[in-house]
Parts: C-alpha cells; sequence; structure tokens
C-alpha cells in the first residue's frame, strides 16, 4: 500500500495506512526478541544499533501497538504489545517499586534514576493495554506508578511532582511531566470509568491554571523554580509550539471526561498563541510549528521537529470537536506537509528533524516519536469516522423523506 495518508483523508484510507503500512512497518523491525523495543531506525529502516533501553521508549511503544489492537484487533498487534508489556513488568525492579531510567541490552540497570515523565508513560501505556485487553495487570501496574509517584515524587507543599527520585531537587521544575501525567490519568479515567483518575486529572488542570498558564501572553510556561516560581533568564521565558498544541488536545480532553467548561478561554488563548507565533510564515515550509519561541513569540529555535507537527493536528481535531469545522482543512492540509516535508519513500519512517530551508537534520528516527505520529492519525480517524457517519444519516435522513413525499 502507498502512503495513503497524503492522497485519501478520508477516515478508512487513514485507518489502513495507520494500521496495514506504518504499525506493520514498525513492529516487524523495532521488536528486540530479547526483550523490550529497539530504540529507534535509521532512514533506510535498519535498527539503530545501541546499548540503552529507556522506559519511556518500552512505555510508549507499549501504548502504541495497544491502541493499534484497539483500532484493528490485529493478532500481530496484540502480540507486540503483550511483548512490550511483559517488559514494563520486568523493568520494574528497584527496591522502591519505581521503574529505573535505563537499562542495557541485557538488561542491566544502568540508570536507576526513576523519572515523573517516565512514570507518566507508564500509567498511559497500562490503560491503553487494559483497553486492548482488558487485563486486571495493567490497572494494578497504572495504580503502582502512580503510587511510587505519589510516595516518593510529589510536591506536599507546592503542588505537583518533583522530576526525578532520589534526586527530588533537580531543576528546573517543568510542565511537561504534568503534562503527560495528565494525558495518562484522563486515559485511565477513559478506560476504567474510575472516578478517582479524573480527580487526580483535576488537579493537574488545577496546577496548569494556577501556574502554567501565563496569562499575560496567553502561552505555556516550560520551566520553573522550585516554588513554581518561572525559572530565570532564557529558561523562564522559552515557549514551544508543540507543548502549546499539546494542551490544547489535552484541556479538550479533560473538558470531555468531566463536562467542565472553565478551561475554553485558556484553550483559546493557546491556540492562538502558538497559532500566530508558531508557525512558519514562509517557504518552503509555511505552516509548519517552530520548536521553540520566547514569550513575545520571536523565534529563537528556526528548526522543526517531527513531533510539534502531529501535536498542532490534534489541537485542530480539538478544535473540530468544538465545533469549528473549518478546521478539517487545516488537518488535511498539515497531513500534507508532512507527506512533502517529513516522510520518507517507505511511507511509514520519517526524518525527525528539519532545518528552516528543509534540510534534514538527522538520520535516525526515534521510535519514541511514533507515539506521537499514531495518536495523531488515530484522533484524526476518530473525528473523520464520526463526522463521516453523521453526514450518511443526514444522508439518509434526506432520502426516506423524498421516499415518503
Amino acid at each position: 500500500m502507498s502512503s495513503m495518508i497524503f492522497t485519501a483523508t478520508d477516515a478508512k484510507s487513514l485507518r489502513d495506512w495507520l494500521l496495514e503500512q506504518v504499525c506493520p512497518f514498525w513492529a516487524t523491525r523495532i521488536v528486540d526478541p530479547r526483550g523490550g523495543f529497539f530504540e529507534g531506525l535509521h532512514a533506510s529502516g535498519e535498527v539503530a544499533a545501541s546499548g540503552r533501553r529507556s522506559v519511556l521508549n518500552q512505555a510508549r511503544l507499549t501504548y502504541v501497538f495497544s491502541h493499534a489492537h484497539v483500532l484493528g484487533k490485529a493478532p500481530a498487534m496484540r502480540e507486540a504489545a503483550a511483548h512490550g508489556f511483559a517488559h514494563l513488568q520486568s523493568w520494574q525492579g528497584t527496591a522502591d517499586g519505581g521503574w529505573p531510567r535505563a537499562r542495557s541490552s541485557e538488561g542491566e540497570c544502568i540508570d536507576a534514576a526513576c523519572d515523573a515523565y517516565d512514570h507518566a508513560f507508564v500509567i498511559f501505556a497500562a490503560a491503553w493495554h487494559y483497553s486492548a485487553t482488558q487485563k486486571a495487570d495493567a490497572i494494578r501496574m497504572a495504580d503502582a506508578a502512580f503510587d511510587f509517584m505519589h510516595r516518593h515524587l510529589a510536591d506536599g507543599r507546592g503542588g505537583g511532582f518533583f522530576e526525578e527520585y532520589p534526586d527530588t531537587a533537580r531543576l528546573p521544575r517543568r510542565q511537561n511531566p504534568h503534562m503527560h501525567l495528565l494525558e495518562a490519568t484522563l486515559a485511565m479515567f477513559f478506560a476504567t470509568l474510575e472516578a478517582k483518575w479524573l480527580a487526580r486529572s483535576r488537579v493537574l488542570v488545577d496546577l496548569f491554571e494556577e501556574h502554567f498558564f501565563d496569562r499575560a501572553s496567553g502561552s505555556l510556561r516550560e520551566y520553573f523554580k522550585v516554588d513554581w516560581s518561572p525559572a530565570d533568564e532564557s529558561d523562564g521565558e522559552l515557549r514551544e509550539p508543540g507543548h502549546q498544541f499539546e494542551w490544547v488536545w489535552l484541556l479538550a480532553q479533560y473538558q470531555r471526561a468531566s463536562g467542565e467548561r472553565r478551561a475554553q478561554t485558556m484553550v483559546d488563548r493557546l491556540f492562538k498563541f502558538g497559532n500566530t507565533f508558531g508557525r512558519d510564515l514562509k517557504e518552503p515550509l509555511q505552516g509548519m510549528a517552530f520548536d521553540a519561541l520566547d514569550r513575545s513569540g520571536c523565534v529563537t529555535a528556526e528548526t522543526k521537529l517531527f513531533w510539534p507537527q502531529t501535536e498542532f493536528v490534534k489541537a485542530c481535531v480539538a478544535r473540530v470537536d468544538a465545533g469549528q469545522s473549518a478546521a478539517m482543512e487545516d488537518i488535511d492540509a498539515h497531513l500534507g506537509r508532512l507527506r512533502a516535508h517529513y516522510f520518507r519513500p517507505d511511507g511509514a519512517n520519517w526524518c525527525n528533524q528539519l532545518a528552516r530551508s528543509g534540510e534534514p537534520l538527522a538520520d535516525v528516527t526515534p521510535a519514541r516519536v511514533l507515539y506521537h505520529l499514531f495518536l495523531a492519525v488515530a484522533e484524526v480517524v476518530r473525528i473523520k469516522e464520526r463526522i463521516e457517519a453523521a453526514d450518511a444519516t443526514r444522508g439518509n435522513g434526506r432520502a426516506q423523506s423524498v421516499d415518503a413525499a
């Protein structure tokens, strides 16, 4: 199959491309027979040799193949998801019950730090594995990971979580782990409908509203001091368009789960800031999201990673969900830009970063970024299927009216 995503953007073509081309391409290459997943692929599609295995990559790919099985009920995806989940279970080996950051390809712990960002993805992977399998082990994994964070990383005075354990004094503090923990707690709520996960999501939205959201500019702060005041100098000024767009989608997800509308003004302002300042106005990459800005909207990094582009797509999905149907044109246009500038001839692998000129800056594609692509396209499929079903229903209703007449 050719890369249908770029020549036909109906829901079925997108779903087929994702489940019949992208996921099999990666699953046949990235699964390590010794356990877990390799860390990346070269442009040729060959495995990028590395002795390091990160828990982040293991969790993200377990999520991808679990979600793929939810969408397609494919035995190969179920097997890849089970392979990753079993490896995550084996990874939980520290005395305190957390997941260490990295092991060697032989299974030896090479970085014992337990990272808040990583644990958010362990919970996220567990949520989707439960959705795929209904196995209680997945719920137990999510509970264990959150319990570890609560016991060892929670900031009882300032709120939120510290960066890592045992070095809880590490600075700067970041919004990023909390953003993904919100994603994970929402995924657990949608998978289980347990109220405790929605309550945990609500606390994270409160933290966003109180500390992460810069009301003066309508932008997202990235780095902080220990008391959640903005970090000094350039760290405190940094704004990442990709994260702006990611929060747009996540806050919309929270509103869908909770029925609350309090975040809508912040959602609109985040999107406006990212869309106004965070996308290139010049060819050859016109419309693509930059890697970094400052608080005033000035571009500080003209390069363009792949993942912020997928987050723009998800933000546009959130806009369509909110009734702004014109955002569907932005979705299709941005998928076309990805085809034109990022994807390799195989239609399933991509260049991870481009210069502003469009020149490729990376040979290796990190496997962990597959999470960004898969989730974005799955969200597009979801919204298009809903719209196509509604259009079909309306069409049937008109036909029946004509018959009755």
